[in-house]
């Protein structure tokens, strides 16, 4: 019996998309999106509990220089619209290392032993 390699993955393929990217960028990906998935599900259960909180005590208003206002909903909707723009930053940032890009590539402070590169090239 001859032993044979297992046939090469469509991901090592040289025309594949993704043959320039680091290597553990899927998992990279993974875990942005993980992240994404789990500020979404903090951000619901938050949400959930402003709800209740809203029907228990439907009395609670936000007062300021003599004006009432709902507590509620405005506050529901702000970590509702925070945790959405939280999940998106996550998500975009899955998406660009699934298309094989360093986000660390361009970062300002480096460590003493990186490449000191200019934008002029030198």
């Amino acid at each position: 019996m001859s032993e044979s390699s297992p046939p090469p993955d469509a991901s090592s393929a040289p025309d594949s998309p993704d043959a320039d990217a680091p290597p553990g960028h899927q998992a990279h990906a993974r875990l942005l999106k993980g992240a994404a998935a789990l500020a979404v599900l903090l951000g619901l259960a938050i949400v959930a509990w402003l709800v209740d909180k809203a029907f228990r005590y439907p009395e609670v208003q936000a007062t300021q220089f003599g004006a009432a206002a709902p507590f509620w909903v405005p506050f529901a909707v702000f970590i509702a619209v925070c945790v959405a723009l939280i999940a998106r930053l996550f998500w975009r940032a899955a998406r660009r290392v699934d298309e094989g890009e360093d986000l660390f590539a361009q970062r300002h402070r480096r460590r003493p032993g990186d490449e000191e590169t200019t934008p002029d090239g030198q």
